[in-house]
């Protein structure tokens, strides 16, 4: 595991949500310290609030994580708003594809593969979402790489 799924990893078993987990373990690269990023992505665990009926936290925060370094600051610039769309589009494209879906409940409530639940155990977990995290930190690694940064 790479430090930054080691670090989402322990926010989780800390009781972090999942998009907290996901933001704060990119501080290095968003300029973020612990606390902010936890402020930030604070609602948006449990599928907005603990609802469970809107889009995984892990995806949300990685989406952060992706706004935060393709960012639209500029209010005329179209490319700067095309391209943090096109990168989130991207990444939402292969959670989906990696999980089967992007919501929490239906995530919570799909059959998964052996392989994600022993995964969870051996990251000392009873509960799959410890998986979406470092998968969803992984994959963004693996994603920011593409993209040119020095992930």
């Amino acid at each position: 595991m790479t430090e930054r799924m080691k670090k989402a990893d322990a926010f989780q078993k800390l009781n972090f949500n999942c998009a907290q987990s996901v933001l704060a373990a990119f501080g290095d690269l968003t300029g973020l310290d612990d606390e902010t990023a936890k402020r930030i992505a604070g609602g948006l665990g449990g599928g907005i609030g603990g609802s469970r009926n809107e889009v995984c936290g892990a995806l949300s925060g990685a989406i952060l994580v992706l706004s935060l370094l393709t960012p639209h600051v500029t209010p005329s610039c179209q490319e700067e708003k095309d391209r943090v769309y096109a990168v989130s589009r991207e990444f939402r494209s292969r959670f989906e594809a990696r999980f089967g879906c992007t919501g929490c409940g239906a995530l919570l409530n799909r059959e998964h593969a052996q392989a994600d639940w022993d995964w969870a155990a051996e990251l000392n977990s009873r509960r799959i979402c410890i998986v979406f995290v470092v998968e969803a930190v992984r994959m963004l690694e693996d994603y920011l790489r593409e993209l040119g940064v020095d992930a």
